[in-house]
């Protein structure tokens, strides 16, 4: 792993979900981490379900995360890099 990750993204990869809040995603700060549980997201492994209903393409989970908690290009980017980096880890 790069010594460029944020403590916040090793801590994310690097662990199961369990219960963990949405807050703990990489790239979601609490402004962004309200704006999604006011769409019914609270959980981190909900917001992993959304990157697999969209079949792990980044690009449309980007995309999403935009549109859904009104996340700029660089968060949606930390986002999906560390549910993707969460995968190849755990899935």
């Amino acid at each position: 792993m790069s010594s460029s990750t944020s403590q916040k993204f090793r801590d994310f990869t690097g662990e199961p979900l369990k219960d963990k809040d949405i807050c703990e995603v990489p790239g979601l700060g609490p402004k962004l981490a309200k704006n999604l549980e006011e769409n019914g997201i609270k959980k981190a492994y909900e917001l992993l379900g959304i990157y697999l209903t969209l079949l792990k393409n980044k690009d449309y989970f980007e995309l999403w995360i935009r549109d859904n908690a009104g996340a700029n290009r660089h968060q949606a980017k930390q986002c999906s890099d560390a549910i993707d980096a969460f995968c190849s880890q755990f899935l």
